[in-house]
């Protein structure tokens, strides 16, 4: 026959199983993860068991803040009410009179009443019960116990609550330390991972324990996949495995005290890295047992890079001598210590008589009593330079690169001269743009064909009228007919005749009005031939630009055959909406003026991924065979030649608009 169980026994069951309850959970937040733990979890799990045991009003938890001296609340069980945070505030007060702010001292719980501040009871009466939180001597906050009506406990629940204090403090000393710990430990793996050395742990028996960041990326390993492994079949290349071992072996037996050895490591990719190793020998105290630390310096770039020295040391001669511009090698007071063949023929002389000479009396011919030579503030110099100047040594104009040689410890003990000729790049630029010239010639040639054969039928059927009946009063008419049509036609073969010929680069001031309306007299046939509504919004008057207008005339010729591809391509046929826009307008910038023109076609739009290339040399988003890639590129140099910006802005399948800015002249300037 089954005994009931007394009330006593009963109450101790329960109280076993509340208990049971709170170390479950503070088990189950144990396993989360390092960072998601917290002592309030515990304090709140706390608080609601000793709610369930207690059968009290309510229990809090909480500490004192040393810094602002009042009361921290951690957890409570109910939540907390205004009236609870009076009283929470009244026994936070009455613990600071007792304890200090620092209450390593409170180490019994005390009972509190309303209406006797700072009256300490034995815990078998009073409305609160005060249990202090400490571990070790650490004090970690106290759980408060209130019931309105007083507050008694049996010998049995004060044993509970005890227990359970117990439970949360040791849990709470427990999660600390496991912080602690946790943070110096990554601190060291923090250290060891930003080592740029491979560190490898070994046990006495060679297998790897641990493996850094730095061996994992130079092996190709991780840390995971390599534990537990012999060390020398991870480490070493086979043909070195056996001899690693044995010094392994030598080291731990006392033989020697450390391993300096440099072997190949055979990495997870199939390459061949040469390391430097330093082993030392890692003591565990505990279990009597000696391993390994090993030091791994990844010397392969280093070694490739003094093989890559020599070669290039080796070939340095060569190709000092293959450099087909001036080069020369200049010491810090001037003297040319090298010079390569294509300096002696800039300069038409031998050799021994460029080494040796200041660098100045070579490419300057020398210069007068008490100036400076405009070089010597380069030479020696922490900077490269780089300058377009006439060297009459070399008999042209040059672009300079004045770059100073670091020595490995810093100094600078020489310089470097390069001299790239700049005259030949002139005639390849010249050529270039009258190549792109004559492509746009070839593509208004129709037009102007057409333009010239509309005058000439004129002339012939007025001719024609006059030899049919000479004696018509409309004859002198005629005449007057045929002399307006023959300076019709040669208005049109004087301005393509302008446009055709070939003139030197000379600047003058110009006005932008004529150079548009000399280039649309030029395309205006073709312009109505495919439909394109064209309109000159130009504000009057523009202030002159100092240009060559040939040029410009060129770069807006190109601007608008571009803007009739694309309105064609969007555009077949005659409509109101293919339209070219040009505008011009004064702008201000950087307290200067600027000519703006804007080119404004409503055709097929230019995607977003090619308006950075569009002007490249070569770039065409035309057909094969429909263009050379030289227009915009051209257009480019001619405009910045000018000290104006060009710019490109458009939509895909609705606008492009190209952007000039050209700096007015400053007579025309305004303020």
């Amino acid at each position: 026959m089954t005994r009931s169980l007394s009330a006593g026994e009963a109450d101790q069951l329960r109280f076993f199983h509340h208990r049971n309850r709170l170390l479950t959970a503070i088990r189950e937040h144990s396993l989360c993860e390092p960072e998601e733990q917290s002592r309030l979890f515990i304090f709140q799990q706390c608080c609601a068991v000793l709610k369930d045991v207690v059968g009290c009003d309510s229990v809090w938890a909480g500490g004192i803040d040393r810094e602002r001296h009042h009361y921290v609340p951690f957890a409570s069980f109910p939540p907390v009410t205004s009236i609870d945070a009076i009283i929470q505030k009244s026994i936070t007060e009455t613990i600071n009179a007792r304890f200090g702010l620092d209450p390593v001292a409170f180490t019994a719980p005390v009972s509190l009443s309303p209406g006797e501040p700072g009256s300490i009871r034995d815990i078998s009466a009073g409305n609160s019960l005060v249990w202090p939180v400490g571990y070790q001597g650490r004090f970690y906050g106290f759980v408060t116990l209130h019931q309105q009506g007083g507050l008694v406990l049996n010998q049995q629940k004060k044993e509970c609550i005890g227990h359970i204090i117990d439970d949360i403090a040791l849990a709470i000393f427990a999660l600390d330390t496991a912080q602690k710990l946790k943070i110096e430990r990554d601190f060291n793996k923090e250290i060891v991972d930003t080592i740029q050395a491979l560190m490898v742990t070994i046990s006495p028996c060679g297998t790897i324990l641990s493996f850094n960041r730095r061996a994992e990326q130079v092996s190709g390993y991780s840390e995971r996949e390599i534990q537990g492994k012999y060390w020398v079949d991870v480490l070493i290349s086979p043909d070195r495995r056996l001899e690693c071992q044995q010094v392994f072996s030598d080291t731990l037996k006392g033989t020697q005290p450390s391993i300096n050895f440099q072997a190949p490591l055979l990495t997870r990719a199939g390459t061949v890295r040469a390391i430097n190793w330093h082993g030392s020998i890692r003591h565990n105290i505990e279990q009597g047992t000696v391993g390994l630390v090993m030091l791994g310096i990844d010397e392969t770039e280093s070694l490739a890079a003094d093989q890559q020295l020599n070669m290039l040391t080796a070939r340095w001669e060569k190709i000092f001598i293959a450099i087909q511009d001036p080069a020369l090698v200049v010491s810090n007071d001037s003297t040319i210590i090298e010079a390569n063949p294509a300096t002696c023929a800039a300069a038409k002389k031998r050799r021994e008589e460029v080494i040796g000479k200041k660098v100045c009396d070579i490419l300057h011919l020398g210069h007068g009593e008490g100036t400076q030579c405009p070089l010597e503030q380069f030479i020696g110099c922490r900077r490269t330079q780089i300058t377009e100047t006439e060297l009459h040594g070399l008999h042209g104009t040059y672009m300079l690169t004045v770059s100073p040689l670091v020595e490995e410890n810093g100094d600078i003990n020489a310089t470097l001269l390069l001299a790239r000729n700049l005259t030949e790049e002139e005639v390849v630029r010249a050529e270039a743009i009258r190549a792109a010239q004559l492509a746009a010639i070839g593509e208004l040639a129709s037009g102007v064909a057409h333009e010239i054969n509309n005058p000439i039928n004129g002339i012939i059927n007025y001719a024609q009228l006059i030899l049919d009946d000479p004696g018509d009063p409309e004859t002198t008419d005629n005449l007057y007919n045929i002399i307006s049509e023959g300076k019709r036609i040669a208005g049109i073969v004087s301005n393509l005749l302008a446009f055709a010929r070939h003139r030197e680069e000379a600047l003058a001031l110009s006005r932008i009005e004529t150079i548009i309306a000399n280039s649309l007299h030029l395309v205006a046939h073709l312009l109505k031939k495919d439909g394109i509504v064209c309109a000159v919004n130009i504000a009057d008057p523009l202030p002159p630009l100092m240009c060559n207008e040939q040029q410009l005339q060129q770069v807006v010729l190109n601007l608008i055959s571009n803007a009739r591809y694309a309105l064609n391509m969007r555009y077949p046929q005659p409509c109101p909406e293919k339209r070219l826009i040009i505008g011009g307008e004064v702008n201000a910038q950087g307290g200067r003026q600027f000519l703006r023109l804007s080119f404004t076609d409503y055709g097929i739009g230019i995607a977003p991924g090619i308006q950075e290339r569009i002007f490249d040399p070569f770039f065409s988003t035309k057909p094969k065979g429909e263009g050379t890639g030289l227009g915009l590129s051209i257009s480019h140099g001619l405009v910045r030649d000018h000290g104006g910006f060009i710019r490109v802005r458009s939509k895909v399948g609705e606008w492009t608009q190209f952007q000039i800015d050209l700096p007015v002249h400053p007579d025309g300037e305004t303020t």
